[in-house]
Formats: structure tokens, sequence, C-alpha cells
């Protein structure tokens, strides 16, 4: 399919339908590809796709079977926006709220703005572990309408596809991003576990710069450990809208950030920086040449980032396995992760462990805090920041499985290391002995599960025409700065609840 179709189904009436049809075929043959019951060593092949901005409450509050809506907790109820009158009061209380996508032209939820999201803002929302002051938080940057858009959240009637992905492999409901704070440091911690707190290697970095300067951080990454180590892995960067995703200053992605990788001959430049995305993780894959680790950074037109379609993410989850499955050798082996980088200022009702005070290389330890660019004054806690969506999919994964172990970005990577051995030293002893390494995510103790997804419902999501997310795509991406078309909050408010199927099993985890 062209760009041109693509586009033209896209912005058609029966744009649903369209991602739909289109997914759909993809999704029932990864369902049904790949290999009988094994190990982790079966993995031969871990691919990491991050996408952007968005809590689990935020995307699947409702989901059967998780720890969502249904929860007893005190947290669903925010103080500091009274739906009634629709403005700020200390008094009133508002819910969780469906950003509904059908609504039609101008009224709809899909492109809503950018809620606040940074170092301050998250550890006001936090509060010390309280978790009750997240519409006070959002009151700090944000002009009065968008404050209670926090609270917002989405079902599978406005996003389809990526419940059906949740419907078919594992989904991670104990997921958290790493930090309390936005899209750079959780990034880098992706990368690397590490913001470096002390400030000895061009750290601590606490926020979403607009302006990165090139090789500013000098600390060791994980692709480094994995050169060391002899196993293959490179970093596919989409060249053209992709490189907006981590901050707009090149082509070049996260790892030309890092002085290691200034020289262009280097090992860390040819396979962080020059490989693009799709169309050198597509050859690869082709190839069999794709390497044990992969992570994957599409356009930013596909991340999810408000006041972006959240329904476009579904284009850029199938694209990448849509590319695995088109080589079933590859496929059979392979295990890709799709997580969001952080909570994106979304609320979600599960406070997140965090280390206690003192906990080394958990809090900021640069002498002057006040300097750090961002920083507010506090030095932490670091995190782990709130939860965030994740889905395990893979042969070994098939649903519909849900683990509630905590994980966060640096779960990845003990991932890498309980599978090829390959040490991660920039962690935190604090950080490894709270977070999992996500072998428990896998279902590796069972046979291939020949039960397909009932592709033939006529499921109800849909992608709406788009007319607001004109406005709210050029505004809304710009950290609030800029105005864009508010959500009026729904009054009378009703919790909402979660659904009642499918049922979702425990995986195995390894096998003895």
């Amino acid at each position: 399919m062209s760009r041109r179709e693509f586009l033209t189904k896209l912005t058609g009436a029966g744009a649903a339908a369209f991602l739909m049809d289109w997914a759909a075929p993809v999704i029932e043959k990864a369902y049904g590809a790949g290999p009988c019951p094994g190990h982790l060593t079966d993995i031969e092949h871990i691919v990491l796709l991050m996408q952007e901005n968005r809590s689990f409450d935020h995307y699947f509050g409702t989901l059967s079977s998780t720890n969502g809506f249904n929860a007893a907790s005190p947290a669903f109820q925010q103080m500091g926006w009274n739906p009634m009158t629709q403005a700020l009061d200390p008094a009133g209380v508002t819910i969780p709220f469906r950003l509904d996508t059908t609504r039609g032209p101008f009224l709809d939820g899909e492109c809503v703005n950018d809620p606040e999201h940074q170092w301050v803002g998250m550890h006001l929302a936090w509060n010390g572990g309280a978790n009750d002051n997240w519409l006070p938080a959002q009151a700090t940057t944000r002009a009065g309408p968008y404050v209670p858009l926090t609270m917002g959240y989405y079902t599978r009637q406005d996003i389809p596809i990526h419940y059906l992905l949740a419907d078919t492999f594992t989904i991670c409901d104990g997921y958290h991003c790493s930090l309390l704070t936005g899209t750079l440091p959780n990034r880098l911690y992706w990368l690397s576990a590490n913001i470096d707190p002390a400030g000895t290697d061009g750290g601590p970095q606490l926020v979403e710069p607009g302006f990165l300067p090139l090789q500013q951080f000098s600390w060791r990454i994980m692709p480094e450990n994995l050169e060391d180590a002899g196993v293959s892995w490179k970093v596919y960067q989409n060249k053209g809208l992709g490189r907006f995703i981590n901050t707009p200053i090149s082509n070049n992605g996260l790892v030309q950030a890092f002085r290691q990788a200034a020289d262009p001959r280097s090992n860390l430049a040819r396979y962080g920086i020059a490989p693009t995305y799709p169309g050198d993780f597509a050859a690869d894959v082709r190839a069999n040449r794709l390497p044990k680790v992969s992570w994957l950074v599409p356009n930013i037109l596909q991340s999810e980032h408000p006041a972006l379609p959240v329904a476009l993410g579904a284009v850029s989850m199938v694209t990448a396995l849509r590319i695995l499955l088109s080589n079933p050798a590859v496929w059979e082996k392979t295990a890709l992760i799709v997580s969001y980088d952080e909570n994106g200022g979304f609320f979600d009702h599960v406070t997140p462990p965090t280390a206690p005070p003192g906990t080394p290389g958990e809090f900021v330890t640069v002498p002057n805090i006040d300097a750090v660019p961002g920083s507010g004054g506090i030095r932490g806690p670091l995190g782990l920041g709130f939860r965030v969506p994740c889905i395990v999919i893979s042969p070994y994964s098939r649903g519909p499985l849900m683990v509630s172990d905590t994980f966060d970005h640096t779960s990845q990577l003990k991932l890498i290391r309980a599978r090829f051995g390959v040490p991660v030293p920039n962690m935190t002893a604090w950080r490894d002995g709270v977070v999992g390494d996500m072998t428990s995510a896998f279902n590796f103790a069972a046979p291939p599960n020949s039960t397909r997804p009932n592709l033939s419902h006529p499921l109800l999501g849909a992608l709406p025409k788009l007319p607001q997310c004109i406005p709210n795509v050029v505004l809304g991406t710009t950290d609030g700065a800029l105005p864009s078309i508010p959500y009026r909050v729904p009054y009378p408010q009703v919790m909402p609840t979660q659904e009642t199927t499918p049922v979702r099993g425990t995986p195995s985890g390894l096998c003895s």
C-alpha cells in the first residue's frame, strides 16, 4: 500500500474499519505462529519498541482482570476541579472520565492536549507517595480547561487494536516508567539505566530539553556492554520524524548524545546512529541478520504523543509486528516488547515504589540542585515512575495473559542480562532488587495455543474523523505552551468499571 493510499484511507470515514482490516490478519498470524514449549534460550532476538506518554489507567483502566478501575483506591477521587462548574476548585472532585473518540468533529477525545509531565509536576502529583495531587500539579503549568485532562481515559471502543493485542499476548499491569519525569530521562534509562544523578558525566538530566547538545553525556550505555560481550545490537531510528521523539536536534537519536559515539567509524555510531527504521529493520529481518537486541524508534506521528491521534499508535505496533512476521524463522524466536516511555502526565491510581531517602543512585546528589535545569529544588526520588502500558508479544507469550510483577524500563535491560549474560552495571542495587527481569511475562511451559482471537466480531472501536486533531496536533504537542481545544469533563460523573472478559491467565515464566 502506498503512502497516498494509506493517508486516503486514514482520513476517510472508514478509517477504523481499514485499521482493523489491516491489523487483524497480522495479529492472527502472530497468534498462531511459533514454536512449541521451550526455554529462555529459545528467544534469540529481543526487540524493544517504546511509544510515548500514556499511563496504564489512561489506556487499560477498563481492561479485564487487571489492576484497573475496579480497584478500591481513594486515588480515583482527585481534588482541584469542579466538573459541575467546569472550573478550578480546591474542594471540587474529579474522577476518571472517558475521552470519547466517537462524538464527532471537534467533540472527540482522540487528540487531547499534552498534560504537564516533567520532574516537578510528577513529583507534585506523587506528593510524597500520597498520590493525591494530580489536579493541582497540572494547574501549575496548564490553563484551567486543560487541568482535568490528566483524569481522561480510553476504552476498547477508542483503541481497539491496543486491546486486541493485550488480549492476544501478555499485558503487564505492574510496569512503571523508570522516573518521575518526562521523555528524555526515561529514554536514557531505557538505553542505559542512568541519568547521572551525581553530575559527573554530563548529567543529571531531569527534564526534556528544548535543545540537547551533541555528545553531552559520557556515562556507559547498554550497547557498550553488549559490544564487550560480543552480543549483536542495533538502534533503528526513523530518520524523518523519529528524531523528535528524543529531542529536536538531529536525525541521529539518543546514542549521538554520548561522547563515545562521536567517531562515525565506531561501532556505537555504526549500529547506534546509522540504522534506519523501518527500512533497515525490515531488511535485516528478511535477510536473517536481525541482531540479538534491537531498539526501535518510529516516526513521531505514530508515537502516540499527545496531541497526536492515539489510534495511529496501532500502526506503529502492527508495522513492527508485521515486519517480524514476514520471516517466520525470525518471528518464532523473537520477543517484541512494546512499552511507553512515561505516563505523559496522565493519572494512574497505583503509587509507584520509591527508594528511601539516601538510597545510593536514586536521588540527585549534585551540590547545587537549584542549578540543575527543571529540578525545582527537588532531589528525588528518581523513581519508580507511574505505571505505563506494556505488552509482551511473542510466540511464547500468547494470551490472554497478564503478569502483575513490578517492572520498569530497566527490566528490559535485566531481560537482556538474563538471556545473554550481559551485565547492567549502571542499575542501582535498590532498583535491581525491586523490579523483575520480565521472564515471568513468558509462558514457556504451555504449548502453542491454537485458539484464535474472534477477529470476525464487529469491534466498535473507531479512528474518528480527525478535524480536532488539526489544531491540537499543531498546538497541543508544545507542552501546553499554546492553546488548543479543551475536552469538557462530563457531568454528572460516573466511576468507570472494567470489562469482565476475557479472563486472563498467568504466564508460567521460566521452565525448570
